[in-house]
């Protein structure tokens, strides 16, 4: 029996949201202005309040947001801010989740002051080893997804639906195997590490060493590092030690990683940052191509608008009008996974199609 969900206007619909697939659970929580509640005790209103919270987290970016007063203000208004909502059973837990409109949750941040994080969230490859009870051992996708680590299984879990990042960790597999060993990710040989990360389309990656001190006391030890395609240099943008229990300080790492990427992506539109730039694009030759760079322009809310002024053999040329500053629209830019910039040109946004 397909799932009911009551929608704003108060009637019942039996229905299936697109996302609520039954593959990978993180598919189910995949979009950015749903909010996904576990439920326990709470009644639907109180629901509907904590799902808007998270909602407003994930697309500001901002992890306090909801300590301003106009946050608190806004949850008087949950009700006209539903587009549905409904229960599910997924893993022996039964959620609440509840979608939001977008238009109107972007213009409720915009009246804030507040950023707006869009879709431009990049792909984390996690290279974590654990230390326990004399044991090393580098962690898996199979091991996450398998729950073979409850505590790092639920902090992974409950980042990528509270704070809507993509957190990936390595098959592990043969080809894993013969690209990187162990003492590769110990001895942060970043290099090889970079050459393993490629086959996961992860400009960025963690690498972290989880150690027990005693039976409540972890030391966690990690960096997070950009691999330029251009230079093909490693740069650590993030880097941190911590000692705490291990939930804590596994929480702290992927918080510090969603804090990163909120600021580097996140815009707050004002007048002042809107301005008109060109890009261009060489290496689109078919109809497929471009209708996929569309969707890539489309996509990155530092983008208001944008036109393709020209089309040739050699390049495509597009005018763009930018919210949010120069650069947030450049870094947005940078991690599409389609366009590499183009190094042979001594001007910016000059890319090649991949």
């Amino acid at each position: 029996m397909k799932p009911m969900f009551v929608v704003c206007k108060f009637f019942v619909l039996f229905i299936s949201f697109i996302s609520f697939t039954s593959c990978v659970l993180a598919n189910q929580f995949e979009n950015l202005y749903q909010g996904n509640i576990i439920v326990e005790k709470q009644g639907e209103q109180q629901l509907k309040e904590l799902a808007l919270q998270q909602v407003l987290i994930k697309v500001s970016g901002n992890s306090q947001v909801n300590r301003l007063d106009e946050s608190q203000q806004l949850l008087k208004k949950t009700q006209n801010l539903l587009s549905q909502f409904g229960y599910r059973n997924i893993e022996n837990n039964r959620y609440f989740m509840a979608v939001f409109d977008p238009s109107k949750i972007n213009q409720a941040l915009k009246e804030m002051g507040q950023p707006v994080w869009g879709e431009t969230r990049p792909r984390t490859l996690v290279w974590l080893i654990v230390e326990s009870e004399g044991e090393r051992k580098l962690i898996s996708d199979t091991m996450i997804n398998g729950d073979q680590d409850d505590v790092l299984s639920l902090v992974l879990k409950s980042t990528e639906q509270e704070r809507g990042i993509n957190l990936r960790f390595p098959l592990m597999d043969l080809d894993d195997n013969l690209a990187v060993s162990l003492s590769d990710v110990s001895g942060r040989f970043f290099d090889q590490i970079a050459l393993a990360s490629e086959r996961y389309d992860a400009s960025l990656f963690s690498v972290a060493n989880l150690k027990q001190k005693d039976e409540k006391t972890w030391d966690l030890e990690w960096v997070l590092v950009y691999n330029s395609p251009q230079s093909m240099k490693n740069k650590v943008v993030l880097s941190e030690q911590l000692r705490g229990e291990k939930s804590v300080v596994l929480s702290d790492m992927t918080n510090k990683i969603a804090d990163y990427y909120a600021d580097q992506y996140a815009i707050l539109a004002t007048d002042a940052d809107k301005f008109s730039q060109s890009i261009y694009i060489s290496g689109i030759s078919s109809l497929q191509q471009h209708e996929k760079l569309n969707q890539v322009l489309s996509g990155i809310l530092a983008i208001a608008s944008y036109e393709v002024v020209s089309v040739d053999a050699m390049q495509v040329k597009v005018n763009v009008k930018v919210n949010g500053g120069i650069n947030s629209f450049e870094n947005a830019l940078n991690v599409q996974t389609n366009l590499q910039l183009d190094a042979s040109q001594s001007e910016k946004f000059h890319f090649n199609w991949r």
